[in-house]
Formats: C-alpha cells, structure tokens, sequence
C-alpha cells in the first residue's frame, strides 16, 4: 500500500464531501470557509491518496465519479459517526455521562437528603448510571478506601481513610426514643437525667463515633455517664429493641417518620447536641462525572 494513503485525514473527507454535495467548488469552500484554490488543492490531494478521480470535471458541472459516489457515502457515516464519539466524549468531560457507585446509611433515606440529593442528580444528569446501596457506615468507609464505592452518605463523627474528605449536608436535632409503656413517655418532653437508671441502646459503632459518642457527650452533659446495652445494625432496629423494653436511645429527629409501634419520641429539654449527616468522597477524585455528583450535593444544606 502506498505511503500516501495512510496520511488521509479527516479534513480530507470534510472538504471532499462539501463539494460533492454542492457539486461546486465555489459554494463549498464559502460553506467551509476556506479559500477556493486550497480547497480544489485538498481534494486533489485526496484523490492522489485514493488513487482514483473522484470527480468528473470534463463538463462544465463537476460530478461524482463512481468511486467518488462510493466514497461520499462513507465519509457521511465516518464523519457522523465521529462527531458522535467527540460528543460523548465532550459529555464525558463534563460528567454526563458514566456510572457512580454510592452507598448511604438507612437514616439518610428517610431524612430526606438521599431522595433529594440523587434526585437532583439525576435531573441534571439522566444518563449517568447510578449504583445505590445500604450499608453500615464502616463498610461504606472500607468500600470506598478500595475505590468500590465513589460517594459515601455517612454520620459523622468517624475517623476517615487517608484521601478520604467529607462535607455536611444536613443538621438535625436528636430525640429520645422510649417504650410506649415507659413512665416518661407521657409527657411532651423529657429530661435527661431521668434515664439516668436506663440502658441505652446505640449503632453498631466503636466508642467516639457517631450516635455511640452523641450518647456519652449527651448523658454527660446532664450529670451521668450512660450504661450501654445492645446495639441495632440501623436506627429502624434500635427503635424495634426499644419497643420491645431492652433500653431507650437517643436517635435522631428524622426518625419520628419511622412509625413503630409500641415506640414514641420525645424531645430532650436542653439538649444541644445537633445529629450531622455527611457526603463523603475522594478529595482527589478523577472522575468527572461524581465530581459534578459532589457539586449537585454541596448545593444542598437543609436542616431538620
């Protein structure tokens, strides 16, 4: 094969099919905006790679040689088929496009901030495949340290994995949770230090980190460190083991949307510990598209 042909370019095949549609090399280098005698030089050029005439120039309208038939032809599928790619490229870079793995805590589906957050993903971005799963905040840490997950719906505090960041995305009071039968539970509020005698139920979580640690700052503040009892893989579990009298617990407010029976909630007269729910992400993240998942998500900052 001669030399010649492996330096054919797209432009070739742009310049050639303008003037096959056009028929004329005037029209066609005003439509590509180019000088008349380059244009008439890059067609030349690419018939020389070709090996054949592509137009018929004999009469005073050029036309289409059979070869020059067949190529226009292929060069409108060529071009379209590589402006489709540039454009999914284009969309790529801007985070259109692509999949995202996220995993939340289960309290981050009913405070609302799971539904809005992905929903206003997807919204801006409906051709990103999202991967949503419910795991226990230490999985979820673990998982994205391996770069199986790319966002994380955490409670902080927790300690992060190296690389790892976060940034809060809602704030919210905490509640008592107590069996429906319990002395306190028929007031309007209640005060800490009457549980001071109680078991408290709290997360599957080492001391200092999240609701384990809200709990002993809490019951600290009120004059008593508290007696630990089970803990619940989720808050829906916690709230079952205080229906069922195994002990009380401090959860947060959004969980009154949790209807249980044999459960109430109580609000804590001075108690001004506020419960953090968190995004959690690569502080150098490469991906374009959950880059643009952490823009949406920083727009939001809601209060419960």
């Amino acid at each position: 094969m001669p030399s010649d042909r492996a330096r054919m370019e797209l432009r070739h095949l742009r310049y050639f099919l303008a003037v096959a549609e056009e028929l004329n090399f005037g029209r066609a280098a005003e439509r590509l905006g180019i000088a008349q005698p380059g244009l008439s030089q890059q067609v030349r050029a690419l018939e020389a790679i070709v090996g054949s005439p592509l137009l018929d120039r004999s009469r005073r309208a050029i036309r289409l040689t059979l070869a020059g038939e067949l190529l226009a032809r292929e060069a409108r599928e060529i071009l379209a088929s590589t402006e489709a790619l540039l454009e999914t490229s284009r969309r790529a870079g801007r985070g259109e496009v692509g999949r995202i793995a996220v995993g939340y805590v289960a309290s981050a589906a009913y405070t609302g901030m799971l539904t809005a957050i992905v929903g206003g993903f997807r919204q801006a971005s409906p051709d990103v495949e999202l991967v949503i799963s419910t795991l226990a905040m230490q999985q979820q840490l673990e998982a994205i340290a391996e770069d199986a997950l790319d966002i994380c719906f955490i409670r902080p505090p927790v300690t992060l994995p190296p690389g790892i960041t976060s940034f809060p995305v809602l704030q919210e009071g905490l509640v008592m949770a107590l069996p429906e039968a319990h002395p306190e539970a028929g007031g309007q509020s209640v005060r800490l230090a009457a549980f001071a005698g109680e078991t408290f139920i709290t997360p599957e979580h080492a001391s200092g980190v999240s609701f384990h640690r809200h709990t002993v700052l809490a019951c600290q503040a009120a004059g008593f460190h508290p007696r630990m009892g089970p803990q619940g893989r989720d808050f829906v579990t916690i709230a079952s083991l205080v229906a069922v009298g195994l002990g009380v617990a401090l959860v947060p407010q959004s969980l009154e949307r949790i209807r249980l029976p044999g459960v109430v909630y109580r609000p804590v007269e001075g108690l001004a510990i506020r419960a953090e729910m968190a995004v959690a992400h690569r502080r150098a993240e490469p991906s374009p598209v959950v880059r643009r998942f952490i823009a949406v998500a920083r727009k939001f900052r809601l209060k419960g």
